[in-house]
């Protein structure tokens, strides 16, 4: 895992698609980079958690995510461009919980595959 520390800057706007006035009001967060290797897959219309957050603070954002089988250097497809066949991937209400979902018509995640993650961290 690498870290390093961002500054989350909340904005505010005083007119349609300016941005004119912007505050520092906002706080220290962590930018983690994960990588983590499956141990078991998930099939076809299955889904499993791939990591849950046990550290201070809640998981603010998912910045990137990349799926890829080292065997062979697959890319497993991610994301809502077809709901048959990309895996989905969601984070829960608590905001601790990243869940991997694999469609009915989509590629499984074998065994051995490794999901990076570059995610923002803090309190809110």
């Amino acid at each position: 895992m690498m870290t390093s520390v961002v500054r989350y800057i909340k904005n505010t706007t005083t007119a349609a698609n300016v941005n004119v006035a912007i505050g520092s009001t906002g706080g220290d967060y962590q930018l983690l980079a994960f990588d983590i290797r499956t141990t078991a897959g998930i099939a076809a219309n299955a889904n499993a958690n791939i990591l849950t957050w046990t550290g201070a603070g809640k998981i603010k954002s998912i910045q990137s995510v990349f799926i890829r089988n080292p065997a062979d250097g697959e890319v497993i497809p991610l994301g809502a461009v077809d709901q048959d066949t990309h895996t989905l991937i969601t984070l829960d209400d608590t905001r601790k919980t990243i869940n991997i979902s694999v469609p009915a018509g989509g590629a499984e995640i074998l065994a051995g595959c490794v999901v990076s993650l570059l995610l923002v961290i803090g309190n809110y």
